[in-house]
């Protein structure tokens, strides 16, 4: 459980469920297992770079809970509210600003809307990470990066044509 394997979700189940307990509907099974076995079962739906994108990712989010699963602090409330806080930090880390506007729609169907509806702490998260993507465009656009660079910007995969999507 210090160590957990990338690529991996069994972090959820085998470290954080049987430490904490939290049931069916806790933060470890319902979103953090649930979510992260999606985004292995649709991983061919993501570019090359989403791919490399979730398993960064995947591996951030639970590496930033080990600590909670080594000492067994909090309470699943407490852990869900730590959990939420990791999400935008490690999203932006691994690149997500950077990904391309399809990579983004996947992302957010892998998801899935129904489960936005409902929690304050998912929509907060959503709402930090989209803060962070434009801090990190206005630090590009004041830092004269954007000039001269469309073509480069453009191989980095950040404009695709929605039409292309379909």
């Amino acid at each position: 459980c210090i160590n957990p394997p990338r690529d991996d979700c069994n972090f959820y189940r085998t470290c954080l469920e049987a430490y904490f307990h939290c049931g069916p509907t806790g933060y470890p099974l319902a979103f953090g297992y649930k979510i992260c076995t999606r985004f292995q079962e649709r991983r061919a739906l993501l570019s090359a770079r989403g791919r490399e994108w979730m398993v960064d990712t995947m591996e951030c989010l639970q590496r930033a809970l080990v600590p909670e699963a080594a000492s067994g602090v909090p309470t699943c409330t407490e852990l869900k509210d730590l959990a939420f806080r990791t999400h935008a930090g490690c999203y932006v880390s691994n690149g997500v600003c950077t990904l391309g506007v399809r990579d983004w729609l996947v992302i957010a169907e892998i998801i899935g809307i129904e489960t936005f509806i409902g929690d304050v702490g998912i929509i907060r998260q959503v709402l930090e990470t989209g803060e962070k993507c434009a801090e990190f465009y206005g630090w590009l656009e004041a830092g004269g990066l954007w000039s001269g660079r469309y073509e480069q910007i453009r191989e980095l995969d950040l404009f695709h044509s929605v039409c292309d999507i379909y």
